[in-house]
C-alpha cells in the first residue's frame, strides 16, 4: 500500500479587506459580465427573472468580484514540518483524502481566500468555504462538462457564499448547491467528501 503524502496548505495570507454588508442589496449590471481573465461571457443573465433565488435576497458582499482572491495554484508542506506551528491543536482545517493524497486546508487561510482550486491526483476539486455562515464543501470543478476555477463573485445569499466559475462566469450559490444564475443555470455541482475538524485530530492520520 502506498503511503499516504499528507500535506497542509500554506499560502501566505493576503490582507484582503473582508468587510461585508449584508444589508446592500446587489444591483444587477448587465453590462458587467466578464471574468477576471479578461473574457467576455455573454450567458451571465443578470435580469430577475434570470436567478433561481430571490434578487431581492442576493446582497453585495462588499469586496466585489474576485476582492477577496480564490488560491488557484496552493503549495502544501508536510504535516511534520515544523513550519505547521501556526497551527494549534485547536485550529480547524477542512480535510480531504482522494487516492493517496490527504490534504488539510486550514481555517486561517480560508477565511482569508474561501475558494482554493486544486488538483488532487488529477482530479480538480474546489474546496469552499464561508466564513459567514461557517460552511465548507468540496466539489469538482467542472462548469459546461469541462474543467474550469470558481472565484468570490463578492455577492452573497442569506449571508451564505456565492460563487462563479470562470468558464461561463455562471453564479453558484454554496447554500442551495446549485448555479442559480447563468449559463448553467439550475446545475448541481459534483460533490467530494471532506471532513471538518481540529488538526490535532487530523494531524494523526498516517
Amino acid at each position: 500500500m502506498k503511503k499516504k503524502i499528507f500535506y497542509v496548505c500554506t499560502i501566505i495570507l493576503l490582507l484582503v479587506a473582508c468587510g461585508r454588508s449584508s444589508n446592500d442589496t446587489f444591483i444587477p449590471n448587465p453590462t458587467d459580465s466578464s471574468n477576471n481573465d479578461g473574457n467576455t461571457n455573454n450567458n451571465n443573465n443578470t435580469s430577475s427573472d434570470d436567478w433561481l433565488i430571490p434578487i431581492s435576497e442576493v446582497k453585495d458582499g462588499g469586496p466585489g468580484k474576485d476582492g477577496i482572491p480564490s488560491i488557484d495554484s496552493p503549495r502544501f508542506i508536510d504535516a511534520n514540518d515544523s513550519r505547521t506551528d501556526f497551527l494549534s491543536d485547536e485550529d480547524l482545517v477542512i480535510g480531504i483524502v482522494k487516492g493517496d493524497v490527504v490534504r488539510a486546508y486550514p481555517h486561517l487561510i480560508l477565511d482569508w481566500h474561501e475558494i482554493v482550486n486544486d488538483n488532487l491526483n488529477g482530479n480538480l476539486i474546489t474546496i469552499n468555504y464561508c466564513p459567514l455562515t461557517g460552511t465548507a464543501f468540496g466539489w469538482r470543478s467542472i462548469s459546461n462538462g469541462q474543467g474550469s476555477k470558481f472565484g468570490v463573485s463578492g455577492l452573497l445569499y442569506n449571508t451564505n457564499l456565492i460563487l462563479y466559475d470562470r468558464n461561463t462566469g455562471s453564479n453558484w450559490s454554496q447554500l442551495k448547491l446549485k448555479c442559480v444564475n447563468g449559463g448553467l443555470i439550475g446545475d448541481e455541482p459534483l460533490l467530494e467528501n471532506i471532513i471538518e475538524t481540529n488538526w490535532g485530530t487530523w494531524s494523526t492520520i498516517s
